[in-house]
């Protein structure tokens, strides 16, 4: 088998795995809450990244410099947004939650037109008009209840994730890095632990968590070490000898499978609007994906 051909299993496999791990989380919260999920997940992912490293011998200490790499990534990347995608699932169904995750490119593009000198290519215009099209058939803001709080929270907390995900695409497009990110993958995971701990600290002090459940288990082992350790490791492998553009593609395929393992799994029923939200959204992100200019 060839080197690409590995690749592209080893995408199949990234993209199966992170969309499995949607209604895994949201049946994980049954059991334990959001903050603390998302906080003990991390944990357990930052010890097996650091016994990988240290096993391997690339551990290395973060210098100075790589301060704003690591701040960018492990706090806000993973960490913010890590936290913000559990607090929006305790709300949100899981499928619909990894549409609204994967919304980033689009904010992406119109601030780095506007405030990075980016050109707007007939492509990225017709991917924006595209995904709007779709959010506002994902929102249906016409048949929201704007009464009910809890809808507008997680929605909200989703979208932020969003926010915060493009903002660190636009720092790490931009910014003048000194060492590989990958590099410093541990140090990363450690510093995600943060905004996660303060949040669960100060929203549940007392976490009542059901450790005696054996799906609670296999929930948390499966996001921290599946989905957390080995999704960013194949995220890293793949980058570095597959094209960006087909990169970005094949991930748009994540949340779809989100959606459908979603339905499978959990029971999330699949509306006609959303399943045609989706397909807008993806065109769009497709079109946005492989624009020139």
């Amino acid at each position: 088998m060839s080197k690409t051909a590995q690749m592209i299993m080893l995408l199949i496999l990234l993209v199966l795995i992170w969309g499995l791990s949607w209604p895994t989380m949201s049946t994980a919260l049954h059991y334990c809450p959001a903050a603390w999920f998302s906080t003990i997940r991390l944990v357990i992912s930052a010890v097996v990244i650091f016994a990988a490293f240290g096993a391997t011998g690339h551990l290395i200490l973060p210098a100075k410099k790589d301060i704003p790499l690591i701040i960018s990534i492990g706090f806000f990347q993973i960490g913010l947004f890590m936290m913000l995608i559990t607090l929006g699932l305790t709300y949100v169904e899981p499928g619909r939650s990894a549409i609204i995750a994967y919304l980033a490119p689009f904010f992406v593009t119109p601030i780095a037109v506007l405030f990075f000198g980016e050109t707007l290519s007939k492509g990225k215009v017709a991917g924006l008009l595209l995904g709007a099209v779709g959010i506002i058939l994902l929102f249906s803001p016409w048949e929201l209840d704007w009464h009910n709080n809890d809808i507008l929270l997680g929605n909200g907390l989703l979208l932020l994730s969003a926010i915060v995900w493009s903002g660190v695409m636009l720092h790490t497009r931009y910014a003048t890095w000194h060492r590989e990110s990958h590099t410093l993958l541990p140090w990363q995971f450690l510093v995600a632990i943060i905004p996660n701990l303060i949040a669960a600290v100060i929203m549940v002090p007392h976490p009542v968590i059901q450790w005696h459940a054996p799906l609670f288990i296999f929930c948390l082992l499966y996001s921290a070490i599946l989905a957390g350790c080995v999704a960013y490791w194949l995220t890293i492998t793949i980058t570095r000898y597959l094209p960006v553009t087909t990169t970005s593609l094949a991930l748009l395929a994540i949340p779809v499978a989100g959606l459908f393992a979603s339905a499978i799994f959990v029971g999330e029923v699949l509306t006609a609007s959303i399943l045609i939200s989706l397909a807008f959204i993806i065109a769009g992100l497709a079109c946005v994906s492989v624009a020139k200019g």
